[in-house]
């Protein structure tokens, strides 16, 4: 539970503590805000980052409530609650809106399908700016998209993935920036740059143009120091070793005397010899998604890497090259991935759900993205990866979040730095995501601004060790680090102030903000205000454990597809999780034609067979995953039924290991019009015809 009372302006200097023994006592205000609120030069790393400029407009105005131009997705052939794809029509929708130069795609209440062809599930792309895709509401009443399929397959899915299966990832809707025409707009800083600057000096000024988004790019190894604040790295985190790499997105406000004037400050200290280049970043722009519940068919038991429905299977939205962007209450049930950001900077991400099944993560800013806003946000589903950062994301705001208290505070290595933690609420300091070469996790400039810890991490933590499982965060700063007792290897932090006790100002986001601008603007409270009403209104049934009888899709399919889709899925696990399946008397099910809910059916199948199946074991000599017997699975088929018969050839630990997905199994065994068999020996899943 939160710390405090509200206050009536957020940057003042006294904040009431409202639990224990402290009721009614002063918070004290931070020695490290004092710094920074006295102005001066902020190059020295010990001075704050100003993360105020993070989200759309750079927090300084309301995100819009576009009026028009209205294109009616039931006026090109959408029809809610039908239980038919709806997929083209809303294609059209947007292509209209595109055409007409940008406008409002609007939802009635209902739910519309997309993906209901198990060949086929591709993304929804959208390019060009001024398009917002709105619905009716979020909550039980409200606009629901379905993703019936998964986007990806069932076969082969390599982990670690390379960079192309990345871009390959299928979201339901893509607000991607076309391909820029080839452009002359080139240059190199003409002297070094302070962090904290506004100006940049370049040696030309030709091609570019006030109001462009450029992107600040450098790759070299004098960048390492400072990144790293001068520490050791491990011998594992090897991509460091070709030079630390920066691409910070930036618009400009001014051209001035063989300068670029920026609208944001510069992040780090840019010596003139770092060989850094002003390139223009095409954008789309004022482009949003709200009041839109999207709701896929991931109700498995989630395990990280084991496969492409595991990662990727269904995935919401992507801004790939998006300025000046935001999604905004919404909900995400039963999804793989909420959000994703990459290239993208000035976007707000608020005021949005995460419920459902467990999946790999909730909203992720990545990919040479800067200045941009998660926050007002709670997830419930409890996705592996926490609100996440990475890959040069910088200046990132992650604000008044509710985490679940064994989510990491997730960043995913390649480069990350500057980001803010701001009135964080949960979350574990361990197990952030990405592979080792790409450590340490997140570089200089992390801030955790009176977070409230409630996780349960093996202690002490030491945020700057190559241990697998830990975070490492280059000199992490703690200001009013409260909640659950916790104890940090000093060594590794930046800072540890006011521990046990939150300080003022509360919100440092918030307070730079209204420090930036000479009042707190009004949007802020306007979106408390929403958030708190939102959080009290019920979600749609398919945030329920077990799928209601409106989420349930049925579909005519032949048997031996779904036999052949959950073999193939087994067998191309990875991480030693593949488990061949070979099928005894399969040509009894040759003719067999079923009427169920596909995915919910293969569901069942995958969770039985990874209950029987052995968990991954390595060969002791060679490292590699041993790969376990095939499990020999009896088709039966009378006139009224048919029967699947699992041997279970997992122990007993195994099986102690893996309840979770046997409890999954049983309890979606009778939305498939079918019952589980249990006994020592084998799982029986008997299915009515």
């Amino acid at each position: 539970m939160s710390a405090f009372t509200p206050v009536p302006a957020f940057g003042v200097s006294l904040i009431l503590i409202a639990s224990g023994l402290s009721q009614g006592l002063a918070a004290p205000v931070s020695d490290y805000w004092k710094t920074f609120a006295a102005g001066g030069d902020r190059s020295a790393p010990e001075v704050l980052t100003d993360y105020s400029y993070a989200g759309y407009g750079h927090g300084e105005v309301a995100i819009p409530d576009v009026a028009g131009p209205i294109f009616k997705a039931v006026d090109f052939g959408a029809i809610p609650d039908d239980a038919l794809s709806d997929e083209e029509a809303i294609r059209r929708a947007i292509a209209a809106a595109e055409q007409a130069g940008g406008g409002v795609v609007l939802f009635p209440p209902g739910k519309f399908l997309v993906w209901t062809d198990r060949a086929h599930a591709a993304s929804i792309p959208i390019h060009r700016s001024g398009i917002v895709i709105r619905g009716a509401g979020s909550s039980l009443g409200g606009t629901l998209i379905r993703a019936v399929h998964s986007g990806y397959g069932t076969g082969t899915y390599v982990v670690p993935k390379k960079p192309q299966d990345f871009e390959d990832i299928p979201y339901v809707f893509n607000f991607q920036v076309p391909a820029a025409e080839a452009s002359s707009a080139s240059t190199v800083l003409a002297g070094p740059v302070k962090r904290g600057d506004l100006r940049l000096p370049v040696k030309a000024t030709a091609g570019f143009r006030v109001g462009d988004w450029i992107n600040l790019g450098a790759k070299t190894l004098k960048l390492n120091g400072q990144l790293l604040a001068g520490l050791t790295p491990d011998a594992t985190w090897t991509r460091l070793n070709e030079g630390m790499q920066v691409n910070e997105k930036h618009r400009i406000a001014a051209i001035d005397d063989g300068a670029l004037v920026l609208r944001e400050p510069v992040l780090l200290n840019l010596g003139a010899d770092y060989e850094v280049r002003v390139t223009l970043a095409p954008m789309l722009e004022g482009v949003g998604v709200e009041d839109i519940a999207f709701a896929g068919g991931w109700r498995a038991d989630f395990l990280h890497h084991r496969s492409a429905l595991d990662d990727e299977g269904w995935d919401a939205l992507v801004f790939d090259g998006v300025a000046d962007g935001w999604v905004r209450r919404c909900a995400f049930i039963n999804l793989n991935s909420g959000i994703y950001l990459k290239k993208s900077a000035a976007c707000s991400l608020i005021q949005n759900r995460y419920v459902g099944t467990k999946g790999h993560y909730n909203a992720a800013v990545r990919s040479d993205s800067t200045f941009n806003l998660m926050g007002l946000s709670a997830d419930t589903g409890g996705q592996l990866h926490g609100v996440s950062t990475g890959n040069r994301s910088a200046g990132t705001v992650v604000w008044r979040w509710k985490l679940a208290y064994n989510q990491s505070v997730d960043s995913h290595g390649n480069g990350p730095y500057a980001t803010l933690i701001d009135r964080v609420d949960g979350g574990s300091f361990t197990k952030s995501g990405g592979p080792a070469p790409s450590f340490p996790n997140h570089l200089i400039g992390m801030v955790f601004w009176n977070f409230s810890y409630a996780g349960k991490d093996e202690e002490p933590i030491n945020f700057y060790e190559g241990k697998r499982g830990t975070a490492k965060f280059v000199k992490p700063l703690f200001v009013g680090l409260h909640g659950a007792p916790v104890v940090l290897t000093p060594g590794a932090l930046g800072g540890d102030e006011s521990r046990g006790h939150p300080v003022a100002p509360e919100s440092l986001f918030e307070a730079q903000l209204e420090r930036r601008l000479g009042k707190a603007p009004a949007w802020i409270d306007v979106a408390r205000r929403e958030w708190a009403s939102l959080q009290r209104s019920k979600l749609p049934p398919e945030a329920a454990t077990l799928p209601p009888l409106t989420d349930i899709y049925s579909e005519k399919f032949a048997l031996t597809d779904l036999l052949r889709d959950w073999a193939g899925l087994m067998g191309n696990q990875e991480l030693g999780w593949a488990a061949p399946i070979e099928l005894k008397n399969a040509a009894e099910a040759e003719t067999i034609q079923l009427e169920r809910d596909y995915v919910l059916l293969r569901t069942v199948l995958h969770q039985l067979a990874t209950y029987a199946s052995p968990r991954p074991l390595k060969d002791e000599q060679t490292g590699a995953w041993v790969t376990p017997p095939a499990l020999a699975v009896r088709v039966q088929v009378t006139p009224k039924s048919l029967a699947l018969t699992l041997p279970i050839a997992s122990s007993l630990a195994d099986r102690e290991k893996n309840q979770g997905a046997l409890a999954v199994a049983s309890g979606l065994a009778a939305s498939c019009q079918a019952t589980l068999q249990l006994d020592e020996r084998e799982l029986r899943l008997i299915v009515k015809r």
